[in-house]
């Protein structure tokens, strides 16, 4: 839930929007990733740091 509410936005462009080609997060067991349309992602499991590209 703290990810979520961290990356509820893009960080490099601000945009709140999932689906239709706007972005992405997918959390499977303990990996939770965020994606954006303008290339941003995040990725992060419990075992390793996050990591923003």
């Amino acid at each position: 839930m703290i990810l979520m509410k961290k990356y509820v936005a893009c960080l490099e462009c601000g945009n709140e929007n999932l689906g239709n080609g706007e972005g992405t997060l997918q959390i499977e067991g303990d990996t939770f990733r965020r994606t954006c349309k303008c290339g941003w992602k995040v990725e992060t499991d419990a075992t390793e740091a996050e990591v923003d590209q």
